[in-house]
């Protein structure tokens, strides 16, 4: 834990917020779109160094990986309001993450990036 909140404070704050603008970036080009998905799906790794299918701390402790939306509703989802839902997400998370109250939501927010952006369900 310790190890996670200094990473958080010197790396994981900004190297986040570059691999999100870099996601969106790729995800404006039919050619980097699955690079930007991977790069959004990856966030809470890039923010804060949780793996996949591990349990935010701030969620329940007995969450199980779900199966994976189909990939047909997940693009729909991510072209009708995954990107915008997205990018209030990683907005909103990092503004609460700017006072010591509210780094835990923003990080908890942060963690939900994948899920709200492209339905990912592997940092449920």
């Amino acid at each position: 834990m310790f190890a996670r909140i200094v990473y958080f404070i010197a790396i994981g704050w900004w190297f986040g917020l570059l691999m999100s603008l870099a996601g969106y970036l790729l995800c404006a080009s039919i050619i980097g779109l699955p690079l930007g998905v991977i790069l959004l799906n990856r966030l809470p790794t890039y923010v804060y160094l949780a793996e996949p299918g591990e349990p935010c701390e701030l969620g329940y402790s007995h969450r199980h990986i779900r199966d994976e939306l189909p990939f047909l509703l997940r693009v729909l989802w991510f072209f009708a309001v995954g990107w915008a839902l997205g990018f209030l997400a990683i907005a909103v998370g990092y503004g609460l993450t700017l006072t010591i109250i509210g780094i835990p939501i923003g990080v908890y927010i942060l963690s939900r990036v994948p899920l709200v952006t492209t339905l990912s369900q592997y940092y449920e």
